[in-house]
């Protein structure tokens, strides 16, 4: 099937099941792959497995909408009810401990958790949480002093004081088995209370950027209610079914099965922060639901189920956009979806696997891809390409894109002896060319809206370096190891992230078209999750960006340390480390330079380019498009979701910093 008629296919596909599908009610048991570590022992020596069974269950039922009670898996009325798409299944279901590395946070850390700051991606505004005010550094960044909200209260009633905060960095540096205790430990000498809305921490060595663990993008360490906590004998496996929180909403009812989990607002919203920002309470109950891919969710919204979706694929999202008056995105016209979070797709090699040990395998992987493909005829053209480990938002481009240009252009590569230049500036223009093709208006400049240039497709040169690390071509087409075997990389990817996911049959595709055999695994989350902590994969596809919103790399590459490096088979969460199992001194070298200079300070600009020079050059991953999200919503019961013409807000309701957007909303009239 040739790229045009795949899109027209999958469209059309999209736009039947819609159709077809929607006066279905009945749910249908998914098949679920559940995962558990075991410990196996192999010629004598215990070794760590993922075990993966095949068991199925069955999705939160649908039912078409009706006014006043809803007829979804809860006995609320509808038109006090917020339903968000889960993104994904919870397991276990239940588990409310979002203070270990196994804790899942997506919406629940925004309706739940806090920590002393925020980092507002749309805006790029510090938001103050459980801190009143910005960090306050001494001269030479050896202490840090926090002071806090005076009129925050637990969901218990309890006030919030400076105790829990303490609680809070003793309990995670006396526990190795809790999140953020590999950071807690490396900075931390003490932490003291001054007084009850004021801590101060004592740090091992100079840090101007310490504060950055408290300042959640997506996470940041998460305070403890002492009062509860301090009664459990070992916080490593309390499931807290019943959390105390701090945040406007508490969970009161859950699936056991992990399709969705009922919030409530608190009574006392007013003493939470997110209550506090706003000054207004959100929906009186929040849904979060997993019905599955886009089609599904396609299907529940069209009848009035889903009140917003994280994301969908191009044509789910188009079906229901064209058909449906109430539902809109960030931008009503093309390229619709939002474009600012920051992350970007990745393939990761696991470098634990000798194959991708060496720069000429990595940088042949990279020029058997076809970018303009990936980005026109599998992700629809709605989102940038980025050839750097950086989100492609317009500030970063300022700052790193833009500015780089000139490098990547003069980059040379050696193939087998000889010089290459991989970098092609034009991908921008042919990309803008197909989308004008159909039908589609490109205001500005072709790199402002689908990014700077990327690597060329050049299968000829991926030839030369793969045989020059010793890899040969059989008589039938297909990849032999320098070993003489043949040639499979194992790809997994969650498909419940829909770009992701299409990036992994990009490379199938692509790579095996080059004549290398690719194993695609789209794994539910949590299998994806299990598998990339123990290394048992070659590649990932995965997604970071190497720089913050304000163009600082240091918080973003903690864990590249060599020190928090796992071997294959070890878990990387206990140290904090990577999942491509990563261990180089010239990236250590650069996480403690960037230590010495202030996070603003051109001399920290500077660090980080050289920093992103070195990752490109040699290929460490291959960085393929920024982050977009076709975040939809439908007006039938809630306004005030955050679009492009009031941007008060980012619309990513599933990060720390989401926690906005539910108490912005009113009721529809």
């Amino acid at each position: 099937m040739d790229e045009v008629s795949r899109r027209q296919f999958l469209k059309y596909l999209g736009l039947f099941s819609v159709g077809t599908l929607a006066a279905c009610a009945t749910p249908t048991p998914q098949t679920i792959i559940q995962t558990q570590v075991v410990t196996q022992v192999v010629e004598g020596t215990p070794v760590e497995k993922v075990v993966t069974q095949i068991v199925e269950a069955t999705a939160a039922p649908t039912a078409k909408p009706m006014a006043g009670k809803s007829l979804l898996p809860v006995d609320v009325p509808r038109d006090d009810l917020f339903v968000a798409d889960q993104i994904f299944r919870y397991a276990p279901a239940g588990q409310y401990n979002l203070h270990i590395p196994s804790g899942t946070t997506p919406h629940r850390h925004a309706l739940m958790m806090e920590t002393f700051w925020l980092r507002d991606q749309e805006t790029g505004k510090r938001m103050y949480d459980c801190a009143k005010s910005d960090p306050v550094y001494n001269a030479d960044f050896t202490t840090m002093q926090v002071d806090l909200r005076d009129n925050l209260k637990w969901s218990d009633g309890t006030a919030f004081t400076a105790d829990d905060v303490v609680y809070t960095i003793e309990t995670i540096k006396a526990n190795d088995k809790l999140s953020w205790n590999p950071d807690m430990n490396l900075w931390v000498d003490k932490i003291e209370k001054k007084s009850d809305t004021s801590v101060l921490f004592t740090l091992k060595k100079a840090n101007p950027r310490f504060h950055t663990l408290f300042e959640a993008r997506w996470n940041g360490v998460y305070m403890m209610p002492k009062h509860q906590l301090e009664k459990e004998s070992d916080l490593a496996t309390f499931k807290n079914e019943k959390p105390v929180v701090l945040g406007a909403y508490l969970p009161i009812k859950f699936d056991p099965n992990g399709f969705w989990e009922l919030f409530q607002i608190r009574d006392d919203w007013q003493n939470t922060p997110a209550g506090i920002e706003v000054k207004q309470a959100g929906p009186k109950y929040v849904l979060t639901i997993f019905y599955g891919d886009s089609t599904k969710k396609a299907i529940a919204m069209s009848r009035h189920e889903l009140d917003v979706f994280f994301d969908a694929d191009f044509e789910a999202f188009k079906s229901i956009i064209d058909s449906t008056p109430t539902f809109r995105s960030w931008y009503k016209t093309f390229p619709w979806a939002y474009p600012n979070e920051v992350d970007c797709r990745h393939l990761n090699y696991n470098l634990g696997v000798p194959a991708f040990q060496s720069k000429d395998v990595r940088w042949a992987l990279a020029l058997a891809l076809d970018i303009v493909d990936i980005e026109t005829n599998y992700i629809g053209g709605v989102a940038k390409v980025s050839a750097i480990p950086v989100a492609p938002t317009g500030a970063l481009m300022a700052r790193y894109h833009k500015p780089m240009e000139e490098w990547l252009t003069a980059l040379e590569i050696d193939v087998a002896g000889e010089k290459y230049k991989p970098y092609d500036p034009t991908v921008p223009q042919k990309i803008a060319d197909w989308a004008k093709q159909q039908g589609y208006e490109v205001s500005g400049n072709p790199s402002d809206v689908f990014g700077t240039g990327w690597w060329k497709y050049d299968v000829a040169t991926a030839e030369k370096l793969l045989t020059n690390a010793k890899f040969k071509k059989g008589s039938d087409g297909k990849w032999m190891t320098p070993d003489g075997k043949p040639w499979t990389i194992t790809l997994i990817a969650a498909p419940d992230e829909n770009d992701a996911y299409r990036v992994a049959n990009a490379a199938k595709d692509q790579w095996t078209k080059f004549g290398i055999n690719v194993n695609l695994q789209g794994l539910e989350r949590n299998a994806w999750d299990q598998l990339g902590f123990m290394g048992q994969f070659d590649v990932n596809t995965s997604w970071y960006s190497l720089s913050l919103a304000d163009g600082d790399s240091w918080p973003q590459i903690q864990n590249l340390r060599s020190d928090r490096y796992a071997p294959i088979g070890t878990d990387i969460r206990p140290k904090g480390g990577s999942y491509m199992r990563f261990q180089d001194k010239t990236i250590d070298k650069f996480i403690a330079d960037m230590e010495k200079v202030a996070p603003g300070s051109d001399d920290n600009t500077k660090l980080v380019m050289d920093f992103l020079k070195y990752w490109v050059e040699n290929a460490i991953d291959i960085s393929v498009i920024g982050f977009k999200k076709f975040v939809t919503w439908d007006e039938q019961y809630w306004t005030g979701f955050p679009t492009s013409e009031k941007p008060d807000y980012m619309p990513l309701y599933w990060f720390q910093g989401g926690k906005y957007t539910f108490e912005v909303l009113k009721k529809a009239s």
